[in-house]
């Protein structure tokens, strides 16, 4: 929303000799209070085709506004003769008049200058060397170029805009597909993300080590389920037998021949 607005400008001293003061009268209307100074700047341009021939003539600043209407004279001392190119001397030239909050260009008046002699035999035959004292401005007030720009007027505002900004139903949606999409695709680049080469190749190396590891492992294990199943084997070939397993073995000696005994008998008497 916009804070300040120039309602009018008037210029004073018009026709005027070329190195005499300018003088403005500047009628503005602020909306909202002003947390910070508010700013004019007056800029002669002395050649259209590069900025560095333009010139600052004078700045006013004033303090924190309230609401309400106001109206000042800024008025500023002509440009300096030494700075401006030969070329456009007695032609023609541009004044800005800036508006400026917080470092920003609000709002911009531009009145168009022309320049010429006041003697009309020096406008006839001018001098090689261009004569500032016999020199006479005026000042196209009829023809104003107006120009405003949106900027930012409190760091608060700017804040408040993106905390409360409200989204439709399809932004909401769109907006939470997106989200789920920058999800999956950090996911599937977990690793190669923000990562600078050095980095990349250090993990790289990091992979393949743990790889030989873990195949050295697999490779040990294999070796210690052989080991153990040789000794499962060995085992089992020197295991004693049983009782019963040998009780079963000699019985299988026994024969069924009658026994004889070699002993004499005991007689009676």
């Amino acid at each position: 929303m916009v804070k300040v607005m120039i309602s009018n400008v008037s210029v004073h001293n018009n026709p005027a000799k070329f190195l005499s003061n300018y003088t403005f009268e500047i009628k503005f209307e602020c909306l909202e209070q002003l947390t910070q100074e508010l700013e004019f700047k007056l800029v002669y341009v002395g050649d259209a085709k590069e900025d560095k021939q333009d010139q600052v003539l004078d700045v006013v600043v004033i303090d924190a506004v309230a609401p309400g209407t106001y109206k000042f004279v800024f008025e500023a001392p002509p440009p300096d003769p030494k700075k401006l190119p030969n070329d456009s001397d007695v032609d023609v030239s541009v004044v800005l008049l800036l508006a400026l909050y917080r470092n920003q260009e609000f709002a911009r008046v531009g009145y168009y200058v022309f320049t010429e002699y006041d003697d009309p035999e020096l406008r006839e035959n001018p001098p090689v060397k261009v004569d500032f004292e016999k020199l006479n401005r005026t000042i196209a007030v009829d023809e104003p170029r107006v120009t405003t720009f949106p900027i930012v007027w409190d760091e608060q505002q700017s804040t408040d805009q993106l905390v409360f900004a409200e989204l439709t139903e399809d932004e909401k949606k769109i907006a939470e597909l997106n989200e789920e999409l920058e999800m999956c695709h950090s996911l599937e680049n977990v690793n190669c993300t923000n990562e600078t080469p050095t980095e990349t190749n250090e993990l790289a190396e990091t992979d393949e080590l743990i790889t030989e590891t873990n195949e050295i492992i697999t490779e040990t294990n294999e070796l210690i389920t052989e080991t153990n199943e040789l000794i499962t084997e060995t085992n089992e070939s020197t295991e004693p037998k049983t009782t019963d397993e040998i009780i079963t073995s000699s019985e299988q000696n026994i024969t069924n021949e009658p026994i004889v005994s070699t002993e004499p008998l005991n007689t009676m008497d």
